[in-house]
């Protein structure tokens, strides 16, 4: 059992309930599709509720991101513009200004690459989500819920928007967490994991992981939504390797920090160094420095620095650490691992009862906590090499650069949602986080960012065998 800390009351605009797994294809249900719109929409909803002023809700919380208030108003205009292309909406939306407005987000490689806008007041924003819920609502009750629902049909448009919003809750509690801490409220009812908790004894061994054949791509018996990159497959023979029983912590972290692995040049990358150097990083993002050593800054809190969470950086810092720690542990070879690496690591881990992983209870995903947990601490949650954690808690960063799969193909609904981001500028990340619902909390979703963003990510070292 995962010990906890009390939520603090705050105002929250709809109640929120469980997190439910997405709507099966096969079997769709209107009450379903309705119950996981209505609940995707009040975590949004409730997240969002958190920040204290329209203020807030106009900065950039993140340089390379729109201001906040786009977010709020982002997954409402997909909906609209969605149901529109699939001819569920009358051409014209809900209102045409806002629905071009927050139609695309932010993907630039530096700040000066964003072109700002001016966005309306909050409290606009707030009512155009309100009339936009409704519409949905309606388009749910009207249309026919007969038949499996496949790629070729309109309501896959509806399961899509589902899903981004669901992406967007994830992505957009990252920003809330650069906000000041005194701009936001914790919800009523959100919940930290005991941030004291230790580790296990054995963290931070090494496991051996056997070779053997892995099978990239979300299968075709597959009953639930899926995005364009996870479509396809790659078959990938797996050489035997070691690999960490355990994410690598913010206790292993600090140790890295203070033998002054930040300002060691010989262990970052020619674009982690120039990363680092233009935004002076010295730590982690979400570690607040502090006279005695490192606070923590958890979604709406800081809470001293959890030593037994995963360590939450960018790409570039794991791959850092992973150089020092092959010096000071005299360990060659520590690196990230491949996509195929981690699914061969993973298995034998428990899934649901439909091979999935989004609704088993075995994790720390789809908001079971509002943090990471200390890692190893879901007992279930271990593949048949003994390594923990290998889903939730925090997305974990791979070494592949992002590309498609054999047999990849772009869905008409939205072209552009995998294909600018193929190659070397973005790094892929697995597993999901504690903050992953739906579609995310699969086993076969794929995930992407460049590799200086933040995300709740963090890693798991491996190492070639004979390395």
């Amino acid at each position: 059992m995962v010990a906890l800390i009390p939520a603090a009351p705050a105002a929250v605009k709809a109640p929120v309930g469980p997190t439910l797994p997405p709507p099966r294809l096969d079997r769709p249900a209107r009450e379903v599709v309705r119950a996981s719109v209505l609940g995707a929409w009040a975590r949004t909803d409730m997240l969002f509720c958190s920040v204290d002023s329209d203020a807030a809700f106009q900065t950039q919380p993140d340089p390379l991101r729109n201001p906040l208030v786009f977010y709020l108003g982002h997954p409402a205009a997909f909906y609209v513009n969605k149901l529109v292309m699939a001819g569920l909406l009358a051409t014209g939306g809900v209102e045409p200004a806002l629905e071009a407005l927050f139609e695309r987000g932010v993907d630039p490689a530096h700040a000066d690459d964003l072109a700002l806008t001016a966005y309306p007041r909050t409290e606009a924003v707030w009512r155009y989500r309100d009339r936009v819920r409704a519409v949905v609502l309606g388009v749910i009750d009207r249309v026919s819920w007969d038949g499996e629902i496949g790629p070729d049909d309109p309501r896959w448009a509806l399961l899509m928007a589902l899903e981004h919003e669901r992406i967007h809750f994830e992505t957009s509690s990252v920003l809330l967490r650069q906000l000041p801490v005194e701009a936001v409220r914790r919800p009523p009812g959100w919940r930290y994991a005991a941030w004291d908790a230790p580790a296990p004894a054995d963290a931070g061994a090494l496991v051996a992981v056997g070779g053997g054949r892995v099978t990239l791509g979300r299968p075709a018996w597959a009953r639930t939504f899926g995005w364009d990159n996870e479509h396809g497959r790659l078959d990938v023979e797996v050489a035997p390797f070691e690999a960490g029983r355990d994410l690598v912590t913010n206790g292993e972290l600090l140790a890295f920090v203070r033998a002054g692995g930040y300002a060691h040049d010989a262990l970052w990358s020619a674009e982690g160094r120039a990363w680092r150097d233009a935004r002076g990083v010295t730590a982690p993002r979400f570690w607040v420095p502090r006279a005695t050593g490192y606070a923590y800054r958890a979604m709406f809190d800081e809470l001293p620095l959890p030593l037994a969470w995963p360590a939450e950086v960018t790409a570039h810092e794991a791959e850092a650490y992973a150089r020092w720690a092959s010096a000071s542990r005299g360990v060659p070879g520590m690196r990230l691992p491949t996509e195929a690496e981690h699914a061969q690591l993973a298995a034998g881990a428990p899934l649901d009862e439909h091979g999935d992983v989004v609704a088993s209870e075995a994790y720390n995903l789809c908001l079971r906590l509002g943090s990471p947990s200390p890692v190893g601490s879901f007992g279930g949650a271990t593949s048949r090499w003994g390594c923990r954690d290998v889903r939730g808690n925090v997305w974990q960063w791979l070494a592949d650069d992002f590309a498609p799969l054999p047999g990849f193909a772009t869905h008409p609904y939205y072209p552009d949602f995998s294909t600018p981001y193929f190659g070397s500028d973005h790094g892929m990340m697995a597993g999901g986080s504690w903050a992953s619902t739906g579609g995310s909390a699969s086993r076969w979703y794929r995930l992407w960012f460049r590799r200086f963003f933040h995300q709740h990510a963090g890693f798991r070292l491996v190492r070639s065998v004979g390395a």
